[in-house]
């Protein structure tokens, strides 16, 4: 995405918030609002920089982090 106006980001927020909260109760967490918003971002940067291979490492990082905070 070239450049997001502050209405691109805000839809795009609205739709990675929605994402994120299916994804934990797809999988049957109950997230923090912590780890809710974490996740959010992390989407929301993806939506508006594209693939990075940091954001990738991060995400590697944030699937650890919910498999031993909700399934361990």
């Amino acid at each position: 995405m070239a450049q997001a106006t502050e209405k691109d980001k805000q839809i795009i927020r609205q739709s990675q918030l929605k994402l994120s909260l299916d994804y934990f109760t797809t999988c049957g967490y109950c997230p923090s609002i912590t780890d809710l918003m974490k996740t959010t971002t992390m989407l929301e940067d993806f939506v508006i920089k594209g693939y990075s291979k940091d954001l990738m490492a991060k995400f590697e990082k944030l699937d650890e982090y919910i498999n031993e905070q909700y399934k361990g």
